[in-house]
């Protein structure tokens, strides 16, 4: 690890130089939203942000996975300033690693001073929500989702403290919403969905409504919102992300900052490493 490690630093310092001269762009949006600002990171500090983004408002923590390196970790980041405070580097408890060959860690959910992370392993036949404290990123509680409800992985949770849920859907074809009950995370219901979803990156609950970040595939991004009541599913905007080896959008959170944004997106673009981008609601 040390080795992989110095090599990854040498990396960082080149991509940093290379970086700094190339221009693919601006991200654009439909009118729904505006972009206010975005973070880069590349390398190291992508490492651990390439999966799922959630905030208390005072600190985003994000979570990453490079499986072919066996990395899974947490990190925790300055809300105003965007540097890092810490960082869990394995963050997957070693007994699923040795029972299950568990190794992704992707979109996560903060609440009550705990973050509620999605965890699969290599099969996709085990299914966790890990929590882990906010102050240490070390792992508290674990549990296990049910796996017929989720045949391809779980890529993703979000809290709804208010109703006392925790939601997640399968990935590649999503026509349901899994609520389970936030104490035991024991199946509570279905929430049908009013149209197929391809590919749910990250969900975060905000003032009684579900958004998702939806990565299409197809050069058009949308963040959708759910009615957690009826499941009607809406299109809030559509997002186009340059790149030169393509973007995949990822964890989504949402939350009001003081600067005016209200969405938190992660962006992987394969050519550099992650952004962070903040938008505001223009309607």
């Amino acid at each position: 690890m040390v080795f992989f490690e110095s090599v990854w630093a040498f990396l960082v310092a080149v991509c940093m130089v290379f970086t700094g001269f190339m221009d693919y762009g601006t991200a654009k949006s439909t009118k729904e939203v505006e972009l206010v600002k975005e973070e880069k990171m590349v390398l190291d500090a992508a490492m651990y942000a390439g999966q799922g983004i959630t905030t208390d408002g005072e600190y985003y923590y994000t979570s990453g996975s490079l499986t072919a390196f066996g990395v899974a970790g947490l990190a925790k980041w300055d809300a105003e300033t965007f540097e890092q405070v810490t960082v869990n580097k394995k963050a997957i408890p070693q007994k699923y690693i040795d029972a299950h060959n568990t190794d992704h860690i992707g979109g996560i959910s903060y609440y009550d001073g705990m973050i509620y992370a999605a965890v699969e392993n290599e099969a996709e036949d085990v299914n966790l929500i890990i929590t882990y404290d906010c102050e240490t990123l070390e792992a508290v509680d674990s549990y296990v989702v049910r796996t017929d409800l989720l045949v391809d992985g779980i890529p993703w949770c979000a809290v709804d403290a208010d109703n006392g849920y925790l939601y997640c859907s399968p990935f590649n074809e999503t026509d349901y919403i899994i609520a389970c009950d936030l104490e035991t995370m024991e199946f509570s219901h279905i929430i049908e969905l009013s149209e197929t979803v391809y590919r749910i990156q990250g969900g975060e609950v905000y003032d009684g409504v579900l958004y998702l970040s939806n990565d299409a595939e197809s050069g058009s991004d949308r963040i959708l919102t759910v009615d957690i009541a009826t499941g009607e599913v809406d299109t809030l905007c559509k997002r186009s992300l340059p790149s030169l080896a393509g973007n995949e959008a990822e964890g989504i959170t949402v939350y009001p900052m003081e600067d005016g944004t209200l969405i938190h997106v992660l962006d992987y673009d394969k050519t550099v490493g992650v952004y962070v981008r903040h938008y505001k609601l223009t309607e």
